[in-house]
């Protein structure tokens, strides 16, 4: 593909967390951390942030909301070491590894992921260690200012989706992204909004619906990684 008269690298841009790489363990215990009480996993799985704090946080919790927010956010972001040590409860989805091993061979394969850039080495290691490709990747990370409204330190700050669309956009400026693959349905108007051609959402079914992907802008929505196993992303 040209663009500018420049030859744009043929990309496939892929989510980690929850698409590669299953985190409700991990967050299960970082509500633990937080609220000082067992979160079931089953709460984890199909309700919002907000709905987890006002069904399990105590009225005494409650009251303190900005500070517990904070924390919240300092343990899921790895600003304090047990966020670190809970990397651990982190376990691979199926059929995913093998599958973007694959698609590096014509490809470059972009991870771009809401973790913030201080676990870089930390995120590398872990898609190394899970047998996800590592070499002759773009890993496209959040910083830490793209958090300042969902950690309630800067209510006009950046929202996920504008900080998502702004590193998408740089991504698209040196390549041409084929497929992208994500399991949150509210990206998918910014991957609309720069055409790409094939936008594959990863089903969360206790969570979200195949409609909320489609309606947003999905062209398709899988169950499972095995569904591509057959289905290479085409160079154009």
């Amino acid at each position: 593909m040209e663009g500018r008269g420049i030859s744009l690298t043929c990309a496939v841009v892929v989510d980690v967390d929850d698409t590669l790489i299953s985190t409700d363990r991990r967050m299960q215990a970082i509500w633990k951390e937080a609220l000082q009480c067992d979160v079931p996993l089953e709460a984890v799985e199909t309700l919002g942030m907000e709905q987890i704090f006002m069904k399990y946080a105590s009225p005494e919790q409650k009251s303190r909301v900005g500070e517990l927010q904070r924390r919240f956010w300092e343990i899921l972001l790895c600003c304090e070491p047990v966020g670190i040590e809970l990397l651990n409860l982190h376990e691979p989805l199926p059929f995913a590894a093998e599958i973007l091993r694959k698609w590096s061979r014509n490809c470059e394969l972009v991870y771009l992921t809401g973790r913030t850039r201080n676990t870089r080495d930390l995120t590398l290691g872990e898609l190394r260690r899970f047998g996800f490709p590592t070499k002759n990747v773009m890993l496209v990370m959040f910083s830490f200012e793209d958090y300042s409204r969902a950690r309630g330190e800067n209510p006009s700050g950046p929202t996920l989706i504008d900080a998502k669309r702004r590193l998408f956009s740089k991504v698209s400026q040196n390549h041409s992204v084929v497929r992208v693959v994500d399991d949150y349905p509210g990206y998918f108007n910014i991957f609309k909004e720069f055409k790409v051609p094939d936008r594959i959402g990863l089903l969360r079914p206790k969570r979200y619906r195949p409609q909320d992907y489609f309606e947003r802008g999905a062209t398709r929505v899988i169950e499972s990684w095995r569904q591509l196993e057959e289905d290479p992303p085409e160079p154009v």
